[in-house]
């Protein structure tokens, strides 16, 4: 059996891409390179930040039939339709070269994920780079490219050898961990960034015989704006910008809230419900139940009121609540 990866390496990207942005706190974000859209329809799902949600998504690409796969895929489902979102989702796409940045876009968040290897390496890299770091000048930005080095333990590949290959046909370069260093640490000065660099991908299932995860089979950057950014950037940005491709609205719950009366026979339905048999239930399963985010829009918000009803007594954390009889 071949080495594999379990979760697959794709889906440990996005995992960790999501993360980074809810930590974060991000509310909107584009993606450089989008393609078919497979990370942004991942962010569609709503952040488990309730307080901070991604209200923008937006992408660009330069293929034209990976834009319409694009689109197909951030278009909003039955369940979209039905299960109605407290916050609103806007998806915008664009069409064009992602090295020259959309005028007046402006983002909390830029991801470019296993992009940059497939430009240039000397021209294109750092058009790209400029285009994230200086053009959009974000909040946040993450990169994420192979780590070549990693590319021994894929005997295929010929690592270190005369006829060494890359992972793929269309890559221009793969860097290895110094040289991805060199580059993010180098962009971080340049633009008025603190960037932190980690692996992923750093074990396999049936990995071959002397397996050495080298950093990861995949490495990330995530620069962070500097409070203060005093330099300039002189980068000459030629070429015509991207054009407005598609655009999507999710449904979104607009009805007005409950009276008080039946707002508190909504809460404690759901509220026995989900009770043990000592009338005790978790805020957060509470908080799950859909009907209940559409009248409080915000967890903290479910919590405060619960604590001016007769009907609930809190725990000393407000993690348990048990409904008085």
């Amino acid at each position: 059996m071949e080495p594999y990866f379990f979760p697959a390496l794709w889906e440990q990207r996005r995992i960790c891409i999501a993360r980074t942005l809810y930590e974060h706190h991000i509310h909107s974000v584009l993606e450089v390179g989008c393609g078919e859209g497979n990370v942004l329809s991942f962010l569609v799902s709503q952040s488990p930040n309730d307080e901070h949600p991604i209200t923008r998504l937006c992408g660009i690409d330069i293929n034209n039939a990976a834009l319409d796969l694009a689109y197909e895929r951030l278009q909003p489902n039955d369940d979209d339709k039905r299960d109605l979102r407290v916050d609103p989702l806007s998806v915008q796409l664009f069409h064009g070269d992602a090295s020259v940045p959309v005028p007046d876009l402006s983002v909390d968040a830029v991801v470019c994920t296993e992009v940059i290897e497939h430009v240039d390496e000397h021209v294109g890299a750092p058009a790209l780079t400029h285009a994230v770091l200086g053009g959009y000048n974000p909040l946040l930005a993450v990169f994420t490219t192979p780590n070549a080095e990693f590319n021994v333990n894929f005997p295929g590949l010929a690592y270190g050898t005369p006829d060494a290959r890359f992972r793929d046909d269309d890559h221009k370069f793969e860097w290895t961990r110094e040289q991805f260093r060199s580059w993010a640490e180098g962009a971080a000065d340049k633009y008025g960034y603190t960037v932190a660099i980690r692996g992923i991908g750093l074990s396999m299932r049936n990995p071959i015989a002397g397996f050495d995860p080298y950093g990861g089979c995949t490495q990330m950057a995530v620069f962070t704006r500097n409070a203060v950014d005093s330099t300039t950037h002189s980068d000459v940005v030629t070429g015509s910008p991207p054009r407005l491709y598609a655009s999507t609205e999710y449904p979104v719950f607009t009805q007005p809230q409950l009276s008080s009366i039946a707002l508190q026979k909504l809460v404690r339905k759901f509220a026995l419900d989900i009770c043990n048999t000592q009338h005790i239930f978790q805020l957060d399963d509470l908080w799950d139940i859909l009907e209940i985010k559409q009248q409080f829009k915000r967890c903290r918000a479910l919590e405060k009121w619960l604590d001016t009803q007769a009907t609930y007594s809190a725990s000393q954390t407000n993690e348990l609540y048990t409904v008085n009889t």
